[in-house]
């Protein structure tokens, strides 16, 4: 058995970088500078890319080598031989995106970036100053909060309605489940905005 890989704030805050980066979705969407065709678009290309450069780094040494040069650092353990957290969350935003409403699929796309993001980052700092392993209770309250802002915010919802949002994607982010927690946070996101009528 292979011992855990060290932490590091550094890869870990290049790994957030990508997170934030996915924010030009939701926030360009609530904005009015794009539209649902566009944004639908975009995140189809990109996990189509993404799905590509997954099945080429298996298949292909050279491209595995660089892949690892490059991102390998920024990978979970399972992610080295699984699927990347960049292919779930892009394939849990295009399926917010194509199945939700407007505002509903904003809030998912918002919670997808900064409401694990916010996690992770809180959840860290948290279990290192309590000498904790796996998920936290303060990261999974920042979590919640991340995802409730946005709907708030983007797309006016109540703030009855943002602080259910905000739960659903902390109850979603906290198991250990097999699927990737960046695609339950969007989805629970999602379905509870589209359930609370934030659509």
């Amino acid at each position: 058995m292979t011992a855990p890989r060290a932490f590091s704030w550094r890869a870990e805050l290049a790994r957030k970088g990508v997170h934030v980066a996915s924010s030009v979705f939701p926030l360009t969407w609530a904005f009015g500078l794009v539209g649902q065709r566009e944004v639908v678009a975009a995140l189809t290309a990109g996990l189509a890319v993404s799905i590509v450069l997954e099945r080429l780094r298996r298949r292909d040494s050279a491209i595995g080598r660089w892949f690892t040069a490059w991102f390998g650092g920024m990978l979970r353990e399972h992610e080295s031989t699984g699927l990347t957290g960049a292919t779930w969350i892009l394939g849990a935003m295009l399926l917010c995106a194509i199945a939700l409403p407007e505002r509903a699929a904003i809030s998912a796309l918002w919670a997808g970036v900064f409401g694990d993001a916010a996690a992770a980052l809180v959840g860290r700092a948290a279990a290192a100053r309590a000498a904790e392993r796996g998920k936290t209770w303060p990261g999974s309250v920042a979590c919640a909060f991340a995802s409730a802002v946005g709907p708030w915010w983007l797309v006016a919802a109540t703030p009855l309605a943002a602080l259910g949002i905000g739960i659903a994607a902390m109850l979603a982010e906290r198991p250990r489940f097999s699927l990737d927690d960046n695609a339950r946070v969007a989805v629970a996101a999602g379905l509870a905005a589209w359930a609370l009528g934030v659509a």
